[in-house]
């Protein structure tokens, strides 16, 4: 199988996605909100671009650490405690999705869920890790990380080793995909966040195709490294960006990259990293 190579999946995804960055940032201004608002969303791009950058380059040796040191398992549970943390928050209508610091509130899930994605491809504890995620997922309740999780999930374990139990937990995940939908979910839409698709075809249809089109790309890059012989983790990261790109046509939830919220721009950003340092460390 032909690798690309590690340059430009990075300059694929950082131009498609700075696009669809721009387009959301457009409509934004000429909606009028605040320009506080849409600028983070800019420096939210410019620091998951160096954060991806920094992780290409240093993230085998980060690896490779973790397993000779047996801590793949703690960076995993680590993951795990920062999704329980948004409990410790009062939420906003009972919904437990985001850590707040300061004046920014961080969806943990979607700037975490890539990136750990990419280490599950390979780590021994994955199944237990799985299913402890996505029911922290539901319990928020988030269907939009919670089905964009369990299709990654799903794709990793049908291109990973057969066997009865892959098979028996990819229907366990499939089903708790599902059942996140069920959850009831009080949060309205916010124009500029869930619905500025709408609101750009509103503005200017053309900007509205443009965005939906970069969208699409970026959530496709994963896809031009596909390592190994089973496609590695780039089917997997596909799999969670294209579900959680399509979840806001279904209920209310932010459009990664183009709605103004930071977390998905960066997390789109950590996940990108890491793949590309997979594909280095091959």
């Amino acid at each position: 199988m032909v690798v690309a190579s590690r340059p430009s999946v990075i300059v694929f995804f950082g131009t498609a996605s700075l696009i669809a960055v721009l387009a959301g940032c457009w409509t934004a201004a000429a909606s009028g909100v605040a320009t506080a608002i849409w600028a983070r969303q800019v420096m939210a791009w410019l620091v998951g671009l160096g954060l991806a950058v920094a992780i290409t380059r240093f993230g085998p040796w980060v690896q490779h650490r973790l397993a000779d040191s047996g801590a793949g398992p703690a960076a995993l549970l680590a993951v795990i405690m920062l999704l329980a943390l948004g409990f410790a928050e009062p939420g906003l209508q009972a919904v437990h999705r985001w850590i707040v610091i300061g004046p920014v509130r961080i969806n943990v899930a979607a700037i975490a869920l890539p990136v750990t994605l990419v280490l599950l491809h390979r780590a021994r504890s994955a199944p237990v890790a799985m299913v402890a995620i996505m029911l922290l997922l539901i319990a928020q309740p988030d269907a939009s990380q919670a089905s964009g999780f369990g299709v990654a999930a799903v794709i990793m374990l049908a291109t990973g080793k057969r066997s009865r139990f892959a098979l028996a937990q990819a229907v366990l995940l499939a089903m708790l995909g599902a059942l996140a939908w069920c959850r009831p979910d009080p949060l309205a839409s916010v124009a500029e966040v869930e619905g500025i698709l709408s609101l750009a075809g509103q503005r200017a249809p053309a900007v509205a195709i443009v965005a939906a089109v970069a969208l699409a790309l970026a959530a496709l890059a994963p896809l031009r490294l596909a390592v190994g012989s089973d496609g590695g983790a780039g089917p997997v990261l596909a799999g969670y960006m294209v579900a959680t790109a399509l979840a806001p046509a279904i209920g209310h939830f932010p459009v990664p990259l183009v709605g103004m919220s930071m977390s998905p721009v960066i997390g789109f950003w950590l996940g990108i990293g890491a793949l590309a340092a997979q594909q280095r460390d091959q």
